[in-house]
Parts: structure tokens; C-alpha cells; sequence
């Protein structure tokens, strides 16, 4: 009779897979997938190699699962909830919500990163692409009763994604001397003004470390 597993196996060993995706995630986001070693990174989580491998056969593997997790965290923002929204004002605002949650899960991220994924993993550049247009599908619809009758809807939010693609791109950012945040924020508020069927009102949102006046809080009307 072969011995059994001790009971708490399964879990240490979840235990260590976590431990190395999450590692791995932060050194390839902050400098890009290629700059990790893997001999590298199994020594600075104080493991073999051999166990490294053990638990992630490949970097390409790793690669895998970690856009597999980092896809079902974006896909699990809730901030685009568009189902509640009644009007422009509201669509806007929404949409400036999600514009915040999604430029905070890139703000560790590297263009290094992207290059690396599209150039290196195709299968999981695809997966992740995947994701976050099955995202942007399901808006399309609920935004599309607030766009003016005018526009062709596709186009219109093919230019959302795009504005907000480019916005969302570091090195414009520090090009311009502005925050990532502020950045997609802008560009999402310039589609809205232009895309809507009536020009939403804004709530200005107070800078960082700006002193809060009650001017703020009123909407800014055209």
C-alpha cells in the first residue's frame, strides 16, 4: 500500500504556486517578462530551481497563468456597471469610475511588459485580448442608447478604446507631466462631451493633496 499524502499537501503546494506567480508578476510587470530569470527567481523566493519547475514546467507556463489571474481581475471590476445607468450624467460617470479602476491595475505595469507578451507569448497575448474585449462588448450595447443619433456607434466606441488605449500609455504621461489617472480620466471626458446625446455635467474631481473647497463638488456647467 503506497503511503498516503499528508493532508495539508494540496494546500502548501497551492501555497508555493502562489507565492511564485506572485513573485514572477511583479518582476515581469515592472521589468518586463524577459527580464526574469527563472534561476533568479527561484533563489530570491529561496527555492531550488528544480522546485520552481516542479510546480511551473516553463516561463511560458507562468506567463499563462498569470494573465489568466491578472484577466479575471479586470474582468471583476465592477465600476462599469451599466445596466443602473439612466442617463448621459450617469453613463459618464460610470464610465470615469471604471477609467480609475483600470488605470490603477496598470499602474505597476511596464510598456516592457506588453512588448514582451505580444512579441514572446501570442497564445496568452491572445487570451488576454480576449478578456477585455469580451468586456468592451458587453458595454457596447448599454452605451449605445446614449450616443447621438448621429454617429455610427461602432466607430464611436472604437474611438473610447483607442482614446483610452493611448491615454492609458505611460510614456505619454510622463511626456505631458500628468498622472496615468489623469490622463484617461481627460480622454474619457472628451469622448463623452462629444459621443453623448446631451453633454453630460462634470463633477470636477479634486488633484491629490489639493486643500477641498466646496466649489468643487458642484457640477460644471457649459
Amino acid at each position: 500500500m503506497s503511503a498516503k499524502s499528508p493532508k495539508g499537501a494540496p494546500q502548501e503546494a497551492a501555497r508555493v504556486r502562489e507565492r511564485i506567480l506572485e513573485a514572477f508578476s511583479s518582476k515581469a510587470k515592472r521589468s518586463g517578462i524577459r527580464a526574469v530569470v527563472m534561476g533568479e527567481l527561484a533563489s530570491e523566493l529561496r527555492m531550488s530551481a528544480m522546485t520552481l519547475y516542479k510546480h511551473f514546467a516553463s516561463k511560458d507556463e507562468l506567463v499563462s497563468a498569470m494573465v489568466d489571474a491578472w484577466a479575471l481581475e479586470l474582468a471583476a471590476i465592477e465600476a462599469l456597471d451599466l445596466v443602473r445607468v439612466d442617463d448621459c450624467d450617469a453613463a459618464l460617470e460610470r464610465l470615469l469610475s471604471w477609467a480609475d479602476a483600470w488605470t490603477a491595475s496598470l499602474a505597476n505595469v511596464s510598456p516592457a511588459f506588453f512588448k514582451d507578451l505580444h512579441r514572446d507569448h501570442r497564445e496568452s497575448w491572445r487570451r488576454f485580448q480576449a478578456q477585455i474585449d469580451a468586456r468592451k462588448r458587453a458595454a457596447a450595447p448599454v452605451l449605445g442608447p446614449f450616443l447621438r443619433p448621429d454617429l455610427n456607434p461602432s466607430v464611436a466606441l472604437l474611438m473610447l478604446d483607442h482614446l483610452v488605449t493611448w491615454a492609458a500609455d505611460p510614456r505619454y504621461a510622463e511626456r505631458l507631466g500628468v498622472s496615468r489617472r489623469e490622463a484617461v480620466r481627460t480622454a474619457v471626458s472628451l469622448w463623452g462631451n462629444g459621443a453623448l446625446l446631451r453633454r453630460p455635467q462634470l463633477r470636477a474631481v479634486p488633484k491629490p493633496g489639493a486643500a477641498p473647497r466646496s466649489e468643487r463638488d458642484r457640477p460644471l456647467r457649459s
